[in-house]
């Protein structure tokens, strides 16, 4: 089994959509911000600066999801990931997903279908990490269910 890429939900999702809703760039960066977003807070459990951190999870719970905060989300994600020094799996490509869209116009892209592109990203990166746990998680998954045995 090789190593699997974030992309292909999106790419799952471009394939069902029969709007063409995925495709549009605005929608894109939303997606991979959310799912940016997911994982710093996920990172942010397991810290080595500072365990169980949950201040960028309480700070974005505060933001209005929309197209003019999108590069402030990325921002401040990737700020909370230098300063707990996260190690977010696959890190490069999550974070350059989110970070390299392109945008042409979002024009004609309400304040609501971002918000939405941002939750499925959200969820997708989600589902993305049960499905496919690193060595890291399996030992701690492990490590745990050891101990509820004992």
């Amino acid at each position: 089994m090789g190593k699997k890429s974030f992309k292909e939900y999106l790419i799952k999702r471009q394939e069902k959509d029969k709007t063409g809703f995925f495709k549009k760039s605005a929608i894109i960066k939303a997606f991979y911000t959310g799912a940016y977003a997911k994982a710093v807070i996920l990172g942010s459990l397991h810290s080595e600066v500072s365990d169980n951190n949950t201040t960028f999870k309480k700070w974005l719970s505060n933001q209005i999801i929309n197209y003019r905060n999108l590069d402030r989300i990325f921002e401040i994600a990737f700020r909370y990931e230098q300063k707990l020094r996260l190690k977010i799996r696959n890190d490069s490509e999550i974070r350059k997903l989110a970070h390299e869209v392109g945008i042409e116009t979002s024009s004609g892209v309400s304040s609501a279908k971002i918000s939405y592109a941002f939750v499925a990203g959200f969820d997708d990166y989600n589902t993305f990490i049960k499905e496919n746990p690193s060595n890291e998680e399996n030992n701690i998954e492990k490590e745990s269910e050891h101990g509820k045995q004992s």
